[in-house]
Formats: C-alpha cells, sequence, structure tokens
C-alpha cells in the first residue's frame, strides 16, 4: 500500500545511503542479503528501497537502478548529506499526491492550515483524509494512524532525516510549522539539478 510503503521504518538518509551503495556495487543481492550487513530481514531493505524510490532516488526493482535526477545525486553527493540533495527528496516525497499521498496532504493541505498542531490535531485530519481508503487500516481504532503520524513528524524534525531543511519545530507539546525556510527546487532537469550541486 502507497499510503503505508513506510511501515515502521522512517526516513533515514544514513541508512539509505549506505543500502544504495550496496545494491549498486553488489547489483545481483536480494533483499535478504542486502538487509544482512545492517543486522534487519529483507522487509528493511525493502522499505529502503521503497523510500529511495519515493524520493526520486532510485526506480522501484531489483537490481536498484538510480532515476535520471538520482544519477546526478550519486554523482555530487553519494552520501545524501547535502541541503540540496534534502530539498529534492522533500519536492519527490510532497509533490505528486498518489505517489505519497500522507506527504503531498501533510505539507500541501494542512501544514498551511495549521501553523501550530499536536499529534492528535495531524492524527485526526489524517483520519479524515485516509479512512476512505479502508475504515480498518484508517478509522478511529487503526493503529497505522499513529505511526503514520510519528513518521510524518520525524521526517521533518529529525536530522538523519529532513529536519535541516526546518521545515517544522517543537514547541512543548505542539509542533510549529515554518514557512520562513529558504528552499531550493524542484528541478525539472537533470541539468537544472547538477548546476544546484556546482
Amino acid at each position: 500500500m502507497a499510503i503505508y510503503f513506510h511501515g515502521n521504518f522512517g526516513l533515514n538518509r544514513p541508512r539509505m545511503a549506505s543500502l544504495l551503495k550496496l545494491a549498486l556495487e553488489n547489483p545481483n543481492m536480494r533483499d535478504k542479503e542486502l538487509a544482512a550487513p545492517f543486522d534487519y530481514g529483507a522487509p528493511y531493505a525493502r522499505i529502503y528501497r521503497s523510500w529511495l524510490h519515493k524520493t526520486g532516488i532510485a526506480e522501484l526493482r531489483h537490481s536498484i537502478k538510480l532515476t535520471p535526477m538520482g544519477e546526478v545525486i550519486w554523482q555530487h553527493d553519494p552520501k545524501l548529506e547535502s541541503l540540496t540533495t534534502q530539498w529534492f527528496m522533500h519536492w519527490e516525497l510532497t509533490t505528486d499526491p498518489t505517489r505519497t499521498e500522507t506527504w503531498h496532504f501533510f505539507v500541501n493541505e494542512f501544514m498551511p492550515s495549521h501553523p501550530s498542531f499536536t499529534k492528535e490535531e495531524l492524527e485526526m485530519a489524517l483520519m479524515m483524509k485516509l479512512r476512505s481508503h479502508s475504515e480498518k487500516h484508517f478509522g478511529p481504532e487503526s493503529s497505522m494512524n499513529p505511526v503514520i503520524v510519528r513518521k510524518l513528524i520525524e521526517c521533518y524534525s529529525e536530522e538523519y532525516a529532513l529536519g535541516k531543511l526546518r521545515l517544522l519545530h517543537k514547541d512543548e507539546s505542539k509542533f510549529m510549522s515554518i514557512s520562513t525556510s529558504v528552499s531550493q527546487g524542484p528541478w525539472n532537469t537533470k541539468n537544472e539539478l547538477d548546476k544546484t550541486y556546482q
């Protein structure tokens, strides 16, 4: 399911970079083999391959293959550390509502209308947005909604994710959207992205 593509593993750039490096160096490795050096089972590799796909860096397939934009990123920033790379990942996660519906909703619908919010408010909004897909999975008794909320907040507040973009700030029990952050991108061509790194 595209909505819950991350499972319990959130966006983690160091993990993504390590898995990508291993996968590119060993194109015949399957998920179980890719996950073994990280002391996890096959779902770990499957989920981080999915993150690489959702952030526009790699195609979702075996053997892993970089997208054209992913080739530019790999050339300039294989550790996925730079702000340019992080902005690229952010735009890829939030631009297409069918590819990553929850991220698109959070950034483009929820945050603009909620300059400050609690986890409970975000969970209620997500439930209202997602329950039409499945009352069982996303209704009031959902165990998935709290995980999705946690992964969304971690994505924009943790440094290992996209926290360095400074789009979200925690203030006691509330979260604040920060709209004054100076953004880069989005980029439409490899050339545009390549120039940003130079």
